[in-house]
């Protein structure tokens, strides 16, 4: 079994079906045992060890007969206790929440087209209706040669096409997102493009695509013109999000108030962004931020996380003005 795979998810965290059966404690006496100091809760019994991380442990318990919606925080010892407020739903898994989904390559798209022109069908193979549990409808794909069994796709959250509900039979067309620099790194002639559904991990069959010279040109063009300001676009964005999410975190009492009327992960973040003062990218970053990015415990790796961002972009500013001069 995969567990990643295979477990339900709380807060985005695959959790051992057997840790969500058991009955629980009271929460005062699971605290107290890893070293915290309890505080009044809304659910005072049925607390368990959902997830350890060193002498860290995040603590859950259900607030519902159906065990759909949990209450969390975490502890640690000889500080207070972490909570969310606002009740967490219980996902079902990737495994499960994939049944029936099929990647399908429409007869329509061209085999010799470049980075930005591939789609692909999220089709329902399945025989009953096709409901997302908060699933984006995100493609990220690869281009190999003809073959080759070892294929890595590597993502990153990234949101996407909002999933849709699919009756069977019926299919969401999406493009394909490829990163332009996997075409510079190609030779010309014929390879095979493998997409994946991501996080849900439906893969493609290969699809045959021709790789022309000029496309590749265009590409190493694009990565050229691209290098000198990349570097300081991914460190400058880097920065802002980590920084949103040190001020987040002493403010989580008014986050949580600000979303508590939302119904959409836009308006979460756009709520989130009036109240932090922030733009929408350092807002998405605190509303996708993790329990242990916004727990106390945190907050020494990430000011020494921002300091060497900050260090590093004043390394490039250097490079740049030698760059200019010799220019």
């Amino acid at each position: 079994m995969n567990e990643d795979d295979d477990f339900p998810r709380l807060h985005g965290q695959a959790i051992d079906p057997a840790v969500l059966a058991e009955e629980g404690e009271p929460f005062d006496d699971l605290v107290a045992r890893h070293g915290g100091d309890p505080i009044p809760v809304p659910q005072p019994n049925g607390w368990r060890v959902l997830r350890q991380r060193g002498d860290a442990v995040e603590i859950g318990a259900p607030i519902d007969a159906d065990r759909r919606l949990w209450q969390l925080a975490s502890v640690r010892p000889g500080e207070e206790v972490w909570l969310i407020e606002k009740p967490e739903p219980l996902r079902a898994s990737y495994a499960e929440r994939r049944r029936g989904l099929t990647l399908r390559w429409p007869a329509v798209v061209r085999r010799d087209a470049g980075p930005d022109g591939f789609a692909i069908d999220i089709v329902n193979t399945g025989e009953v209706r096709w409901e997302p549990d908060g699933d984006s409808f995100d493609v990220v794909g690869t281009v190999a040669a003809v073959g080759d069994a070892s294929i890595y796709i590597g993502w990153a959250t990234m949101g996407g096409v909002r999933g849709v509900p699919l009756e069977p039979g019926e299919y969401a067309r999406v493009p394909v997102r490829i990163e332009e620099s996997a075409w510079a790194r190609l030779a010309p002639g014929e390879h095979e493009l493998h997409a994946l559904l991501v996080p849900l991990s439906v893969k493609s069959e290969p699809l045959r695509v021709d790789v022309a010279p000029q496309t590749i040109r265009v590409a190493q063009m694009s990565n050229r013109s691209r290098d000198s300001g990349r570097r300081r676009r991914a460190m400058e964005d880097d920065l802002r999000r980590q920084r949103a999410i040190q001020d987040a975190a002493p403010r989580l009492a008014d986050i949580v108030a600000a979303i508590d009327a939302t119904q959409t992960e836009e308006d979460a973040v756009a709520a989130i962004a009036n109240v932090l003062g922030v733009d929408s990218v350092a807002a998405e970053a605190v509303f996708a931020a993790s329990l242990s990015d916004l727990h106390p415990s945190s907050a020494e790796r990430r000011r020494e996380r921002i300091a060497h961002t900050e260090r590093s972009l004043e390394r490039e500013s250097s490079r740049e003005v030698r760059r200019t001069g010799e220019a």
